[in-house]
């Protein structure tokens, strides 16, 4: 009876296993999407902000809202893009990007990106759907 329910176990692990994606070594599954930037009289303009939303899973209002208050500037959405008072270069964006990534959408357990925002009571927290760990994130 016993080597039945191994054989089976063993049937179960194989299916399993096979229904595992294969990555090569060193293979990037996810990356920071990168800012494309125009800069114009004193304006800037973050032309893909919502594909980089979308790429991060994450409102373009909120993305947007937060790198107006890591610029320090004022600023609005207009449909795809982010359109920021002042002169910003894109490594100044795109710094801003990363960190953004960092705080709200990387797992600070796992360091994967399948993460998702929930608030729980009066607070926002970072559920991740990888490992499952969750963590509160300030100011969201």
């Amino acid at each position: 009876m016993s080597e039945e329910i191994s054989k089976e176990y063993e049937e179960m692990l194989d299916e399993a296993l096979e229904e595992i994606p294969e990555t090569t070594p060193g293979e990037k599954r996810f990356e920071v999407p990168e800012a494309d930037i125009d800069v114009s009289g004193n304006q800037t303009t973050l032309k893909n902000l919502k594909s980089i939303a979308d790429t991060l899973g994450r409102n373009p209002d909120h993305l947007m809202k937060y790198l107006l208050n890591e610029l320090g500037t004022a600023g609005n959405r207009e449909e795809s893009r982010g359109v920021f008072q002042g002169k910003f270069n894109k490594k100044e964006v795109q710094e801003r990007i990363e960190r953004y990534t960092e705080e709200y959408v990387r797992c600070n357990e796992c360091g994967r990106p399948d993460t998702h925002m929930v608030k729980e009571g009066r607070v926002m927290m970072l559920k991740c759907d990888a490992c499952g760990a969750r963590s509160s994130i300030k100011g969201a």
